[in-house]
């Protein structure tokens, strides 16, 4: 039904009606209901100050001595039936001393349902206080009832509080059956409304019927029928256009259809992202690529609310600032793409818009962004070696070889650098031979019991000379894998070696091994110096060092656990680490088992 442009016109002026009422009757009943507890908060705080003036046993000084004097006073007041009246004393149990409610009289404020807590204690920095419906206190609602505590002062202190309980059922009375006479107002309204819009949008609505007939056989490639032009309105200027409009199209149609189709089968089936947008800055036309990247659904028509979700810079101001013509580089779910974007001109030999093409060029850039890295990574390693070699050796050529002992120091200082190079060098071979799965692994049987001891006597002098506890778990005799020694031997050297590098003196580390789902799983823990969270997923990466001067000064090169890791992952293994900061790491290494 509604979609008819008719029935459009009366969902319109319904909804603008009843919007209108609503509101309207909303804002009225709010402040009916608003100014309802303003006058009664107001009435509070005026019967409030007429007690304690008209009182003179509340105008003492030391109420304690003239309760009976009060509560006298109380009884001589007006007191409605909807109304409760408390004196408090302001003594630590907040004692009530008297009020219209005799059987709460003597007992403490805090303690009796009839006081709000809260209230009173909000009253006890000097200035009255007051909550009504629909406010919370106390973690509770109180829907009928406004409170009001009123501090009386003597001799530049509290000496007690008037309390004032009032019910304001009746206000909620009245805005409820205001809200009900809105309410009918507001359906009477709709009526009327309904039926003069149905009388107004038929006036409307019948030229378009015949504008849209015209338009179907238009549509059907017909263009020798005409809208009959019955006024000089808007709706006649329509249809004056709409006969212009047929006119011109006799003559483009079907130069506009071949270029359009030639378009979209170019954009389809490119590479790369193009999008066009217009100078106004509605989106033109975007092939597959650039829906996909900028996630764009039918309806997103504003270039820049779509661009904005993936890259702010290159909303249309500032691609005007650059006369449209630049580059840009953007990174999307893991993705890289080269923007580049330059005008087009209308018949008018104006710019008429911006095409904006995305080339994919991820391999490309974590290429280069690796081979940067690596370089930079390579470069300082050796670096650090060959210039204290260079400085060592020139201290020696300058006279230093005269001194046996200073000179035995120096070499045996380059000595250790060229070692630490030889290292390096080593490690980054054998990471170019895996890299390049030239590596020819020789799988055999081993059993795990024996490779740990092996290990273990590699590493006895660096132990002993640190002083480590060693607590080896007892490895079953029967659990073997299938591994190549020599990798499997670096595994266990690399991380029971870091384990025993980074954990201090006297300090523990532990070497156990298990089953778990048809795998062996050996466990290698320490209690050192720990790793970061967030430098745990990257441990595994080539130079990445945690303490990178601590580290150097230690003598790793930082592809110790890369080296590992690729091993682990040729044999169908994982390395996982758990660590936390000042407590230790454990790296779980998890290998098939053969049976």
């Amino acid at each position: 039904m509604f979609k008819s442009i008719k029935w459009r016109f009366v969902l319109i002026y319904f909804l603008l009606v009843f919007l209108s009422m609503s509101i309207v009757g909303i804002y009225i009943v709010d402040q009916l209901e608003e100014i309802q507890l303003e006058m009664n908060s107001k009435n509070m705080d005026s019967r409030i100050r007429f007690i304690i003036a008209s009182s003179d046993p509340l105008k003492s000084n030391i109420w304690e001595d003239k309760t009976e004097e009060i509560q006298k006073s109380i009884n001589s007041l007006q007191v409605g039936y909807n109304e409760d009246l408390y004196v408090i004393l302001n003594d630590e149990k907040k004692t009530i001393i008297a009020g219209s409610v005799e059987e709460v009289i003597g007992q403490s404020a805090l303690n009796t349902n009839k006081i709000n807590n809260y209230i009173l204690a909000k009253s006890m920095d000097g200035n009255p206080a007051h909550i009504a419906p629909p406010d919370e206190f106390d973690g509770e609602k109180d829907p009928s009832y406004y409170h009001m505590s009123y501090p009386v002062y003597a001799d530049g202190s509290i000496k007690g509080f008037i309390y004032f309980v009032n019910n304001i059922e009746y206000i909620y009375d009245t805005v409820n059956e205001s809200r009900d006479i809105m309410s009918k107002a507001t359906l009477i309204a709709l009526a009327i409304t309904i039926f003069l819009g149905l009388i107004l949008s038929s006036s409307i609505t019948g030229p378009i019927k015949d504008l849209t007939a015209k338009a179907e056989q238009m549509s059907k490639g017909d263009f020798d029928h005409k809208v009959d032009v019955k006024s000089d309105d808007e709706i006649g200027q329509l249809g004056n256009t709409f006969n212009f409009l047929i006119d011109e199209l006799k003559g483009t149609m079907s130069k506009l259809q071949q270029e359009k189709s030639k378009m979209e089968t170019t954009f389809k089936y490119m590479a790369d992202g193009v999008l066009t947008v217009d100078a106004a800055g509605s989106i033109v036309h975007a092939n597959p690529v650039a829906e996909r990247l900028l996630s764009l659904k039918k309806e997103d028509e504003d270039y820049d609310s779509a661009i904005v979700r993936v890259k702010d810079k290159m909303m249309l101001n500032n691609l005007k600032k650059n006369n449209y013509h630049g580059t840009d580089i953007l990174e999307q779910n893991g993705e890289t793409y080269n923007i580049d974007y330059a005008p087009f001109m209308n018949n008018k030999n104006e710019i008429g818009g911006v095409i904006i093409v995305f080339k994919n060029i991820t391999e490309q850039y974590k290429i280069d962004k690796l081979q940067k890295e690596f370089v930079a990574n390579v470069s300082h390693e050796l670096k650090t070696p060959i210039t204290t070699i260079k400085s060592y050796t020139e201290t020696l050529l300058d006279g230093a070889l005269e001194e046996r002992q200073i000179a035995v120091d120096f070499l045996t200082v380059i000595n250790s650098e060229s070692d630490r190079m030889a290292r390096l060098v080593s490690d980054l071979l054998r990471l170019s031979r895996m890299d390049y799965s030239k590596t020819k692994w020789k799988k055999e049987n081993l059993s795990l019991s024996d490779m740990v001891s092996q290990v273990l006597k590699k590493l006895q002098i660096q132990i002993k000379n640190k002083n480590i506890h060693l607590q080896l778990g007892k490895i079953p005799e029967d659990m073997h894998i299938l591994f190549d020694r020599d990798g499997f031997e670096q595994i266990l050297l690399n991380i029971a070696g870091n384990a025993v590098k980074y954990t201090p003196e006297n300090g523990n580390v532990y070497i156990s091994a298990y089953r778990e789902d048809n795998n062996v799983v050996v466990s290698i823990k320490d209690d050192g110096i720990g790793i970061p969270p967030e430098d745990q997923s990257r441990v595994f990466e080539r130079f990445y060092r945690v303490d990178k001067a601590r580290t150097r000064d230690m003598g790793g090169t930082g592809l110790g656990l890369s080296i590992a890791k690729q091993i682990a992952d040729a044999h169908d293994s994982t390395i996982a680490i758990k660590s936390e900061i000042n407590k230790g790491t454990e790296m779980i290494i998890k290998i098939p088992e053969l049976f």
